[in-house]
């Protein structure tokens, strides 16, 4: 599609595309929750996009009508390595590498001999050099292949500012000063302070001066100066080293182009036009690795004696640096200069955020570095990259760059994302987000938005970027849980799901997201943002729920609780303490004190919605409902079961004559669990089914809870002696949870059927059982993972055993 709208308008092409993708990702996120409301709207949406853009583009060149039909014809597009496969047709693209201007190179003429000294670029000693070596040696082979084929080598250094191309070009030219014996010429193409581009026809003048050539001989136009340069270039080979590139079109008439030459580029800035244009290599520099990053830190900062005593700190200035050389530089000479505390002072500056980038920026050096690159942005890429100072994570989606910017339009958006994406400073990533290269300019950025954005500008940013993700993690909550939720601004009723969800694409979105939506919790409760930050960490229950998400669960629910008081809304506060004592019961850490926190958290719960006169709404029965079912898990949890059966009793009474499906299935469930605890065999099976069956016809079922009901029947089943009806339980939680469930719930199905089997003597799907445990468990980042590969091992083991015991007999 793009490549026939190139045939009309780039900007027609990047507008229309970027806007269809726009609608493709609204319309996969609506599908994964269920959403069949937004879903009609959005198809006919897309439908009248792609009919007006397609009309227009055949009014203008109808000759494309012919291409169209084919492109709608075939349907397996495969692009890879240049070549494109289009139905039964191979088309290859071809790649010309073009050297300078693309004519032939100008033939040598002997020039007078100067007897001014050649000369040098000045190479300061470098002892403190680290890592690169790998790119070194590759930056050897380019020049190798140069000397071979006869061609100027010309390399292209780029990364971040502060990465280190300068450094890494500087290093080549030392490691090689002996045999580099031409003339040496270096210029600084980066932009002055008020964002202005030098002229290379002045870099030009200078070079002639070094090299001795009369004024009187240089031409004054600046293209014929550039050829007469190439002249005097043409008489042996000579080194160019061009630092801080900002565009492409400033090196090619500054490349001297003999054979053996050398160019080196080093640039802040992504420019293909150098690879397609000029050929040359290009070279991504990238943070140092960790131990790279602790040695140039130890030993700029003269602590190689001390280093032992201050590990932990000195990978906290390792972390708040990034691991960027220039930043770990400037760490360093602080230490070096320092009294004998500031390890630990630099430490703790920077690992907040708040004075990061002001303890570093020393002499205004990180400044210096990132200002060129923001200040020689187009206005709207420069308002972009303030609002992403301003977003509260360093990976953001598209989706919330419209929410920022609801004034920019799709193609403008785009073109300041490709601006950003460009000048180093952010870079896509995977499933159509974008990330900032590095944290330091992600706190750059927001400095800028404090420098040059209005105050109350940014509070309106601010705003946008809380009711995203608001509306976001409540569309998401309600898609998976039908649960009750305080609501009094009636936003769940629209979100309810009128199809089928996709809980695993929820949740992956929902997980792509998670930094941004943790960070958010706090910045609107530090803003205070009360209510909508009790409201957004309501909407990570579920989640946080299904993926285990313990300690960011229980960190945001505490600043919920405190923004709730904020707001003195006592039915808020009372949620807030049940999902506290929900999130202390899940993670259940004795050594932390987590049976009695949560005890606490449930009962004030309980009070808060047990009114004087006995008059409680309906939401306080569900709250009190809830808080009772909780401390009847707390209970069991305990060895209790008896009395945890008395609190589900309790729970129950309280959601009389109220319609509650999904808090029925759950206390059927518990009391399950609770009756296998007390050996009450038919009475568990029978709770365990009806619930099982229970989830399953919820307005919208409960799949996830159908499994845990399935596994908790199978646990019974294998508690009663029938392992054969625990393992067709499991067979049914797995089918159900393939589609449906998460890693971490999966694998521990997996691992218990995978118990089953091996005791019924089934070891090879017992084993594969327990593989795939391991893996899922692994995927999931549980250290559970360790229980499937003891299994593993422990199998092992008893069969090396069984076939020794059949050697000796044989």
């Amino acid at each position: 599609m793009g490549a026939l709208f190139r045939r009309s308008r780039q900007e027609r092409e990047d507008s229309f595309l970027s806007e269809l993708e726009e609608r493709r990702n609204d319309l996969t996120l609506a599908r994964d929750r269920g959403d069949e409301a937004r879903v009609a709207e959005l198809v006919p949406e897309i439908e009248e996009l792609l009919r007006s853009e397609l009309r227009q583009l055949l009014e203008e060149q109808p000759s494309l009508a012919g291409e169209l039909r084919d492109l709608h014809t075939e349907v397996r597009n495969v692009v890879t390595n240049g070549t494109l496969v289009v139905g039964g047709h191979t088309h290859v693209s071809n790649v010309y590498n073009h050297y300078y201007d693309g004519s032939p190179a100008a033939p040598r003429q002997a020039l007078p001999s100067t007897s001014a000294p050649l000369p040098r670029i000045a190479l300061w000693p470098m002892d403190h050099y680290e890592n690169n070596a790998s790119l070194l040696r590759r930056m050897d082979a380019v020049w190798a292949t140069g000397q071979a084929t006869g061609v100027a080598a010309t390399m292209y250094m780029q990364g971040v500012p502060g990465s280190g191309t300068s450094a890494v070009a500087r290093e080549w030219l030392r490691i090689h000063r002996d045999e580099l014996t031409g003339p040496q010429l270096e210029g600084s193409l980066g932009r002055d302070p008020w964002g202005n581009l030098p002229e290379p026809s002045a870099i030009l003048e200078r070079w002639f001066r070094e090299l001795g050539i009369p004024a009187g001989d240089v031409p004054a136009d600046p293209g014929e100066r550039s050829q007469y340069f190439r002249r005097i270039a043409a008489r042996g080979p000579i080194v160019v080293l061009l630092e801080d590139v900002a565009v492409a079109s400033q090196v090619e008439p500054l490349l001297p182009g003999t054979p053996g030459s050398v160019a080196l580029i080093t640039s802040h800035s992504r420019l293909p036009q150098l690879v397609r244009r000029v050929g040359a290599e290009p070279f991504e520099m990238k943070p140092l690795g960790r131990v790279h990053s602790r040695k140039l830190l130890v030993n700029v900062g003269r602590i190689r004696g001390d280093a032992t005593a201050y590990e932990k700190e000195l990978d906290l200035i390792a972390d708040g640096c990034g691991d960027l050389p220039l930043a770990l530089c400037i760490a360093g000479a602080q230490l070096a200069l320092g009294h004998a505390g500031r390890v630990r002072e630099l430490a703790a500056e920077l690992s907040d955020r708040t004075t990061r980038l002001e303890a570093l920026n020393v002499d205004d050096e990180i400044s210096a570095a990132l200002d060129p690159g923001y200040r020689g942005l187009a206005p709207e890429a420069a308002r972009l990259y303030r609002c992403i100072g301003l977003h509260p994570a360093g990976t953001f989606e598209a989706d919330v760059v419209r929410a920022m910017l609801p004034d920019m339009d799709t193609a403008a958006r785009n073109k300041a994302l490709r601006q950003l994406t460009a000048a180093n400073l952010i870079e896509p990533a995977e499933d159509g987000c974008y990330r900032v290269r590095h944290h330091l300019i992600h706190d750059h950025a927001l400095a800028c938005a404090l420098a040059d954005e209005p105050a109350d500008a940014r509070e309106a940013v601010l705003d946008r970027i809380v009711a995203h993700y608001l509306e976001f993690v409540e569309r998401a909550e309600a898609a998976l849980s039908s649960r009750y939720r305080h609501d009094p601004a009636g936003t769940y009723a629209a979100y309810v799901p009128t199809g089928s969800v996709d809980a695993p694409g929820v949740i992956a979105s929902l997980e792509r997201r998670r930094e941004s939506l943790e960070n958010v919790v706090r910045r609107a409760h530090e803003k205070g943002r009360h209510d909508q930050t009790w409201r957004l960490t309501q909407g990570l229950h579920t989640f946080y729920l299904k993926c285990g998400l313990h300690s960011p669960w229980i960190t945001t629910h505490e600043l919920a609780l405190k923004s709730a008081h904020e707001c003195r809304d006592q039915m808020a506060i009372a949620r807030m303490h049940f999902e506290l004592g929900f999130a202390h019961l899940e993670r259940w850490s004795t050594r932390q004190g987590d049976p009695q926190t949560a005890r606490e958290h449930f009962e004030r719960a309980l009070e808060l919605v047990r009114p004087a006169d006995g008059n409680a709404t309906e939401g306080q029965r569900r709250t009190e409902s809830s808080a009772l079912e909780g401390l009847g898990l707390l209970e069991r949890k305990l060895g209790n079961p008896a009395v945890a059966l008395e609190y589900y009793a309790l729970g129950l009474d309280a959601l009389n004559g109220i319609d509650h499906k999904r808090g029925r299935a759950l206390f059927a469930l518990h009391r399950g669990v609770a009756c296998t605890d007390l050996r009450r065999h038919d009475e568990a099976a029978r709770e365990l089914r009806s619930a099982r069956e229970q989830f399953a016809n919820l307005p919208v079922p409960d799949p996830y809870n159908e499994a845990r009901a399935l596994t908790r029947y199978a646990e019974d089943r294998r508690a009663a002696e029938q392992p054969g009806e625990a393992v067709r339980a499991l067979d049914d939680a797995i089918e159900i949870m393939t589609v449906n469930g998460p890693p971490y719930q999966r694998a521990g199905i997996l691992l218990l059927r995978g118990d089953l089997l091996s005791e019924q003597g089934d070891h090879a799907r017992a084993t594969l059982d327990w593989v795939t445990a391991g893996d899922l468990f692994r995927k999931a980042n549980s250290l559970r993972a360790q229980e499937a590969d003891q299994r593993l091992a422990d199998a092992s083991g008893a069969g090396d055993e069984d076939g020794s015991q059949g050697v000796d007999d044989e």
